[in-house]
């Protein structure tokens, strides 16, 4: 059997994520109802990197159904979104139009954006659960970095690889896979990764493809980009429940007990 190509299963997601969008705006992750009333869907540890973005012009790549890139407008940024999903898109703009913010969207493969987006930005940003559906890091650092203004940031967010190498066994953690090894993901999914709610919406099986990357080539490839990085963090908490075993915090956050092990991890690099 012919194994197939990175663009064919970028293709794949394209689907899955159409999928999964609809279901999302009844899910309690995204809480697309309390965000319309005001909430700032941003998790912790993107609002502490991020910062003051007021009066900044600023790129999510990878924004889904865009409630962190309309949170973001909210708070001054004049922001712009981008997404392979043609429903999550339309979701977005549904969503701007709805509550008059001050935001534009584009859908496209991240690897062919530069196709249809011209400009730079003050600020780029991606958050949690992005970089795993890219099969060329090095790439994605190069068409990111070209989007930043000289003087501008990208900022990352992203789910710490360490997390992906455990299983919750009895409630103990348990190493299951290599980080150096099986870099490619395949899952056949019924349902979405954003909560039991979202698992209750009928969502037709699809195939989700993914690679992992390590925080050394993550790094290295914006590095590489021409970017200086300027600041990196781990944290020991993450976005949501991953394993069985995590418990919620009391800030919107999940940890395990005790804090053995970075959940998050992010960085800030700097066109100079």
């Amino acid at each position: 059997m012919t194994s197939m190509s990175d663009l064919e299963k970028i293709s794949a997601n394209r689907e899955g994520f159409n999928l999964r969008a609809r279901a999302h705006m009844q899910s309690s992750y995204y809480s697309v109802e309390r965000f319309k009333q005001g909430h700032n869907m941003l998790r912790k540890l993107e609002q502490e990197e991020l910062g003051d973005v007021s009066g900044k012009t600023l790129l999510e790549l990878q924004c889904h159904i865009g409630v962190n890139s309309l949170s973001l407008a909210r708070l001054g940024a004049k922001v712009t979104g981008t997404d392979i999903s043609d429903e999550a898109i339309d979701i977005a703009r549904e969503l701007a139009s709805d509550l008059d913010l001050d935001a534009s969207f584009v859908q496209a493969n991240l690897y062919d954006l530069p196709d249809v987006l011209d400009g730079q930005f003050d600020m780029v940003f991606t958050g949690y659960g992005t970089l795993s559906f890219l099969p060329d890091i090095d790439r994605w650092a190069e068409i990111a970095a070209q989007y930043v203004k000289p003087g501008g940031t990208l900022t990352v967010v992203e789910i710490h690889p360490m997390l992906t190498l455990f299983s919750d066994v009895d409630g103990e953690l348990r190493l299951a896979r290599s980080l150096f090894k099986s870099r490619d993901v395949h899952h056949e999914m019924s349902s979405s990764y954003a909560d039991k709610i979202a698992d209750e919406v009928e969502v037709e099986t699809h195939s989700i493809y993914g690679w992992r990357w390590s925080v050394e080539q993550v790094l290295n490839a914006l590095v590489k980009a021409g970017l200086t990085i300027e600041r990196v963090r781990e944290a020991p908490y993450d976005a949501r429940q991953r394993l069985p075993l995590m418990v919620p915090d009391g800030e919107h956050n999940w940890r395990i007990p005790g804090d053995p092990i970075p959940l998050s991890f992010s960085c800030t690099a700097r066109r100079r």
